[in-house]
């Protein structure tokens, strides 16, 4: 009698999972979840050439061994466990700080916050490319020297989790954090080689509690212990009000699911208030949404300046972003305020003014992040997950990328010390003044 052939078995149960994966994967990707563009993906195909079967076996092989060889039994919440960080640690050779995976938890954070509100301490983080010592065989995730501690760097590269800009009227603005304040623990817990969100979830916590944040600081010989007691944070999206008599101020924080609606009723107070121009700050902007970018510019833009912004995707793919069917609300003279901390719609809105010579840009070059993430649902209904992936670039109406140095200004200036946004020591804000009364003139 012919000997079963169970690798056959396995071979064939492997490909029907395959195939199961990418017919519902396609089924949820045609509805997603939330995107931070809109750029359609593809499921995965019932043999993907790319995704090699000896990878997905080792994963399925590992999970099976554990599952009946440990010293206890693994319940289903600790199994799920088990992948999502199979997940996370899958996308850790990418080298890629904004390509993440999110469980239910983190998924829940991540709609509010861009809905603006939750609770915590009220401060927008980013990642930083900082040196790294040699040799640590982590990549992006490899420990750092404390930057204020003076010992020897290499000039490999990590990135590290930093303050881009406590937000008006939060605990955050309270207790003196500052841009660029770099986060090196969380109530004792270090924070080399974590993510955002990581670094995220560890300060967000039930309002009223406090929590310890250690912070290095540049200019400051030693490091930073600040202690902040937790709010509900509502987050700002705008702040605007009239400046110097005749100029209408407006700064947009962030471009959450508020924004736009923000953004349109400020203008449309500033020009009742008697505005002749508009100083537009984006400085330490660190963007959003980018439906909500859209909207923004075909409020400054004419109605001839079409394309917004265009992606080009692996292959070559290209996709454009068009104003909308608007009118334009703005037609003001306007200079717009920028520095490092703009960045991804931030750099999109400004590339445009700039390239159709609507204003010209005061400051700093801008972050420079300027990629698109597609968001990718996966799980279930009971345990929705999903995963932010980088699939393209963004192009200028011009065509430059983006991604490469960040947007330079046409004036550039650099901040002075301990200077507030808009405060009489604002040097930045002075010389966009002073070129927008050239305009208005």
């Amino acid at each position: 009698m012919k000997k079963f052939d169970y690798k056959s078995v396995n071979y064939i149960l492997l490909l029907v999972c395959m195939f199961l994966v990418g017919y519902f994967s396609q089924r949820s990707m045609d509805k997603p979840v939330f995107a931070l563009s809109f750029n359609s993906t593809e499921g995965l195909s019932v043999i993907d050439k790319s995704v090699s079967l000896v990878s997905i076996q080792v994963i399925q092989d590992a999970m099976r061994q554990v599952t009946r060889q440990y010293v206890e039994p693994i319940s289903e919440e600790k199994s799920r466990a088990m992948a999502y960080s199979a997940i996370k640690g899958m996308l850790l050779p990418l080298n890629d700080p904004y390509t993440r995976f999110m469980d239910p938890t983190e998924l829940k954070e991540f709609r509010e916050e861009t809905d603006g509100h939750f609770a915590g301490i009220g401060a927008t983080l980013s990642m930083e490319e900082v040196p790294a010592l040699k040799d640590e065989g982590h990549g992006t995730r490899a420990p750092i020297l404390c930057p204020v501690c003076g010992s020897i760097i290499s000039d490999v590269k990590t990135y590290r989790v930093i303050i881009v800009e406590p937000l008006p009227n939060t605990p955050a603005k309270k207790a003196g954090l500052m841009p660029g304040d770099v986060i090196l623990k969380v109530n004792d817990k270090p924070t080399d080689g974590l993510m955002v969100d990581e670094v995220t979830d560890m300060i967000r916590g039930k309002e009223g509690e406090k929590v310890t944040l250690l912070l290095a600081r540049k200019g400051e010989g030693k490091t930073i212990s600040v202690t902040i007691t937790r709010a509900v944070i509502e987050v700002p999206a705008v702040e605007y009000r009239m400046i110097e008599g005749n100029i209408g101020y407006l700064r947009l924080i962030q471009f959450n699911q508020k924004t736009g609606d923000e953004t349109e009723a400020a203008l449309v107070d500033l020009k009742s208030k008697g505005a002749k121009g508009i100083l537009l700050d984006l400085r330490n902007n660190p963007g959003g949404l980018l439906d909500v970018c859209i909207r923004i510019s075909t409020m400054f833009l004419p109605q001839d300046n079409k394309l917004i912004v265009s992606t080009k995707s692996r292959g070559g793919y290209k996709d454009e972003y068009n104003r909308l069917d608007e009118s334009q609300i703005c037609a003001l003279p306007m200079t717009v305020l920028v520095n490092k901390g703009s960045a991804s719609a931030s750099e999109i809105l400004s590339g445009a003014l700039k390239d159709y010579k609507r204003a010209k840009l005061v400051g700093e070059a801008t972050f420079g992040k300027a990629l698109v993430q597609t968001v990718i649902p996966l799980g279930t209904p009971e345990y929705p997950c999903a995963m932010p992936v980088t699939t393209a670039h963004y192009y200028t109406p011009s065509g430059y990328d983006l991604a490469k140095k960040g947007i330079s200004p046409d004036i550039a200036v650099a901040l002075d010390k301990d200077t507030k946004h808009m405060d009489e020591k604002d040097n930045q804000a002075q010389v966009a003044l002073k070129d927008l009364k050239e305009k208005m003139k």
